[in-house]
Formats: C-alpha cells, sequence, structure tokens
C-alpha cells in the first residue's frame, strides 16, 4: 500500500502534464449530426488554406461543392488518387476537371490545386489560418453517402503542431503533385478515346491505361535533343522587382507568348526565365504540353493576357530558388558577361549572337545556346 501511494502522485503529475499539451478533440458522426454539417462548419471560416483529402469523390461533384460557402478561403488543394490500370481512369478525369471548373467559374481568386497520391486510404479535411488549425480525420469519403448517409466516424481536432505534421506527412505521400488544368483536359481527352476504342470494357477484366503518367510527363521520345530558350517574364509597366519578392515557385507555370504564333518550341524544352526591370533570373521551366491559346473568359480576368494570349504549360525545374530568387539576384547581363569572359568563342544565341539585343526590342524569347543555357542552370542550381 505503501508502495501504491508512493508512485502514485508522480503518475498523477505525469498525467497533468500531459493533460496540459493534449489537442482539442471532439467526435463527428453521421449518427448524430454528420459529416457534411461539419465541413460546412469548417469550410465558412475565414482560412488561409483548405485541404481536401479523399481517395473518393462525389459523382456529381458540383452538386457536392454548392453545398459549401467558400468566400472565405485563399486556396484550395485536393488530394485524391488516380489509379492506374484501374476503371479511375476513365470515371476520374471528368470528376477532376468538375472540380476545376467549378473554382474557376464560381471563386475564380481562390488558388486551386490538385495532387494525386495512389496509396490514399485516408480521408481528412483541414483549414489552416496563422493561428488556428483545424481537422477532420475519419472514415468518410468526400461523397455525399461518405458524408451524409454511411454509417462514419472522424474527430474533429484542434492542435497545430499535430495537423503540422499530417500536412507534412501527406506531401511526402504525394505521387504527382500540382496536376494542371490542362493535364486533366488531356486525360478526359484520352478517356473518352479510349471508350471509343474499347466499346463494352466495362464487361472485360479490366482497364490497362495510365493516363496521368503520360499527361504529366515532361520528356518526349521524339525530342532528343532539347531546345533552349530564354524568356521574359513581366512587362515595362508591371516589372518584377527585387523589392516585390514575388514568389515565382509554382511547380506548373503556364510560359505566355505574344499574338504572333509561337513556332519552334515543343514538350521536352527548357525555358530560362528573368524578370523585365530587374533582370534577375527566376528560374528554368521543361515545356509538358502543347501549346494553347487564352480564352476570352481568362483574358477578361486578365487583361494583359490579350497581348500574351498564347501559352505552354511547364513544370518548375527550381522551385526552391524560385521562391526566393531575389536573395541571389541572379542578373542575366551580368552573367551573360561572365559567359563571354569564359567563352569568348562560343555563340549564346541559337542564331550564332553573341548578344541578347533582340529581347530590347520586345521580344517573347529568344533561342539560345545549349551552352549558355546550361551556363545558367549551372548558375541558378549553385
Amino acid at each position: 500500500m505503501f508502495l501504491y501511494q508512493h508512485s502514485a502522485k508522480p503518475v498523477h503529475k505525469a498525467l497533468d502534464e500531459i493533460g496540459k499539451y493534449m489537442p482539442d478533440i471532439s467526435m463527428v458522426a453521421n449518427s448524430e449530426d454528420n459529416h457534411l454539417d461539419a465541413l460546412k462548419n469548417l469550410f465558412i471560416r475565414q482560412a488561409n488554406r483548405l485541404l481536401i483529402v479523399s481517395p473518393y469523390l462525389a459523382k456529381n461533384l458540383e452538386s457536392l461543392l454548392n453545398e459549401f460557402n467558400f468566400d472565405n478561403i485563399q486556396s484550395i488543394e485536393l488530394i485524391t488518387t488516380f489509379k492506374a490500370n484501374n476503371p479511375e481512369q476513365l470515371s476520374k478525369p471528368i470528376i477532376l476537371k468538375t472540380y476545376f471548373d467549378f473554382f474557376s467559374s464560381k471563386y475564380p481568386d481562390i488558388k486551386i490545386k490538385l495532387h494525386i497520391d495512389n496509396l490514399l486510404h485516408g480521408k481528412i479535411f483541414i483549414s489552416t489560418t496563422e493561428d488556428t488549425h483545424i481537422a477532420i480525420l475519419g472514415s468518410a469519403n468526400f461523397t455525399r453517402n461518405g458524408l451524409c448517409n454511411n454509417h462514419e466516424w472522424g474527430v474533429l481536432i484542434k492542435e497545430n503542431k499535430v495537423i503540422d505534421n499530417i500536412i507534412e506527412d501527406l506531401y511526402n505521400s504525394i505521387e504527382y503533385e500540382d496536376v494542371t488544368y490542362n493535364q486533366i483536359k488531356k486525360s478526359c481527352l484520352f478517356a473518352d478515346q479510349f471508350e471509343r476504342d474499347n466499346i463494352g470494357w466495362n464487361k472485360q477484366p479490366g482497364v490497362t491505361s495510365d493516363f496521368l503518367k503520360t499527361v504529366y510527363s515532361v520528356e518526349d521520345s521524339q525530342n532528343v535533343e532539347p531546345k533552349y530558350f530564354l524568356k521574359p517574364i513581366g512587362v515595362t509597366s508591371d516589372p518584377v522587382l527585387l523589392e516585390d519578392r514575388k514568389d515565382y515557385s509554382d511547380i506548373h507555370q503556364n510560359l505566355h507568348f505574344s499574338k504572333k504564333k509561337p513556332s519552334g518550341v515543343r514538350k521536352g524544352d527548357i525555358v530560362i526565365t528573368f524578370g523585365v526591370g530587374g533582370g534577375s533570373l527566376l528560374s528554368y521551366f521543361k515545356v509538358t504540353g502543347g501549346l494553347e491559346y487564352a480564352t476570352d473568359d481568362e483574358i477578361k480576368k486578365d487583361v494583359w493576357k490579350e497581348r500574351w494570349p498564347w501559352y505552354m504549360e511547364g513544370r518548375n525545374q527550381a522551385p526552391d530558388f524560385s521562391k526566393r530568387w531575389w536573395e541571389y539576384n541572379l542578373q542575366i547581363y551580368a552573367l551573360l558577361d561572365q559567359f563571354l569572359d569564359e567563352n569568348p568563342s562560343i555563340p549564346v544565341t541559337k542564331a550564332g549572337g553573341y548578344g541578347l539585343g533582340t529581347l530590347n526590342f520586345g521580344s517573347d524569347k529568344v533561342r539560345i545556346s545549349k551552352e549558355f543555357g546550361d551556363f545558367l542552370i549551372n548558375n541558378i542550381n549553385a
């Protein structure tokens, strides 16, 4: 008895200390209210970021999204599956296209991202602000049955450190980061073509395709010698200056060109960017897709696209650099002088020139030599 009393005090004291750091937890269950109401309350909060993590999504996703008010949200990220050799190859593209179309139409100011994790099984919904992170973890998929009808349970947690760890783990598990709208549109075309070529596919053993792997790739088997281009970003009336510290670290970005249809740039080519006005290198990209033309709605939203309507999608090859490019301030013309000092006999442009004068006259790009391109890239990587 003496031994029990002697050891009990430290145990209770330890439990009291643990209690101070226990996260705020409550239960969410469809048997009481439901997950849909809990998510409505979560999504209506002022939030820097929402994360929707769910392998299955509502077939009529637009109808489900219309249940929510996203007025106070700055960015939304969806993590889901798009499994190869699976019926998802045919069903998922149109659902994911709906995701992009819904927010583009109804909430155009919200930044939208899509990530794919094909081993995903968990279901998590997270809202973050600078001060407060809230997460719902449970069994409910982002479907009407999952959020309302099925017997599903979850826990609502308010604990910033725990949720930060969850987010980090989610990102470490992503297979395809920042899948774009254009890549999903191409997947829809592949799915349509597959169904035309394989009538009655649903009565066969399975689907043998991997559309996303194809459209996400930056490689082109026919482009064995990629071309190098140097491209300005920004315009004189809206320059890219050091003091603005604009973040250019998005994994996928549209590289815009002028009204004259650009020629010579194709999937697998390399585009190195620098800021107009400041002259600093911003990043370098591998072109991932074909040529597109801005829609009337896109031009109406961003007037500058009327002058630069053609675009190709590129994969950022140096996101860490482009997140804080201003710290390094790699000046394009200083690097040009350095390259010529070290390699006086090697041209800078593919046409054999030793300067970048064409960019001073409003050109939207210039093709550069592989040697000069690799020199610029090595400086970025260093």
